[in-house]
């Protein structure tokens, strides 16, 4: 199990070879508090309803991309900080998403 880690500094360490217009919507959708797989998560969730009000156009495209990889790292983070933990937080992800597209 690796120590608690803030999301940006997760993303800084993590993806440091992603496209930096990708790494920038990601990085302004995090909150820089928290936990790295609850901040990612947020993040992924503001986006996602960001598209939701979206025209569906491509002007969506980059804030939905960016929302699908943050949820990805999310995932990803949870299974560093603590892998057993992954199916629960996983559970708690998708009722968020079934959330923003009942309310969205």
């Amino acid at each position: 199990m690796l120590p608690r880690m803030r999301p940006i500094r997760w993303l800084e360490e993590h993806l440091a070879d992603a496209p930096p217009e990708l790494l920038e919507v990601m990085a302004a959708a995090v909150p820089d508090a928290g936990d790295a797989p609850e901040g990612l998560a947020a993040g992924a969730m503001a986006l996602f309803e960001q598209v939701l009000r979206g025209t569906g156009g491509r002007e969506d495209a980059l804030a939905l991309l960016a929302a699908d990889a943050l949820l990805t790292h999310a995932l990803e983070a949870q299974a560093e900080l603590d892998p057993d933990a992954v199916a629960g937080f996983a559970a708690r992800c998708l009722s968020g998403l079934q959330q923003e597209t009942v309310d969205g």
